[in-house]
């Protein structure tokens, strides 16, 4: 028997499981991997993959968030991005977005995230049927210490509604 959400007046939005009902459990499946300057090399243990009408955002993360070892490179790409070689310059408008790297560091003796956003980059992009895939992306920016943070990788994604 379907249960009814209050909210949407709609007795299909919550169901109870019914037995032998197959669970649809969507995966995003993927990986990145980068070598960065005076760093840690980075391999994601997790990728998500988001869009909305506009954009992609496709994230690869280390270790789960709150860890002072968690790391995150996230790439922002307008919706309609095609195969191609693709440079970033922040600010200036194009189908990538923006670029960034999440880490921990120690500031004053505190330990907090800071997120560095690239000034500039590159990005070799395949696009094939929903799945994204890059043989090469490089960001470049300044930490919090205003050292170069030089970052190159590359990645595979395959989203949940991707039809392999």
């Amino acid at each position: 028997m379907p249960l009814h959400h209050p909210a949407f007046e709609n007795p299909d939005v919550l169901r109870q499981k019914e037995s032998g009902q197959k669970v649809f459990n969507p995966r995003t499946r993927g990986e990145l991997k980068a070598e960065l300057l005076d760093r840690p090399a980075f391999a994601a243990q997790e990728m998500t993959f988001a869009s909305s009408q506009k954009k992609i955002v496709i994230t690869g993360e280390f270790d789960d968030f709150g860890s002072t070892v968690y790391r995150a490179v996230s790439l922002t790409l307008d919706i309609n991005i095609q195969s191609g070689t693709y440079l970033f310059k922040k600010g200036e408008h194009g189908p990538v977005h923006s670029m960034s790297y999440i880490e921990c560091v120690e500031v004053a003796g505190r330990e907090l995230y800071h997120l560095n956003q690239a000034d500039i980059g590159t990005l070799h992009l395949s696009v094939v049927e929903s799945c994204y895939s890059a043989r090469l992306f490089t960001m470049e920016c300044l930490d919090h210490n205003g050292n170069s943070l030089e970052m190159c990788g590359d990645f595979t994604i395959s989203p949940p509604h991707a039809s392999f």
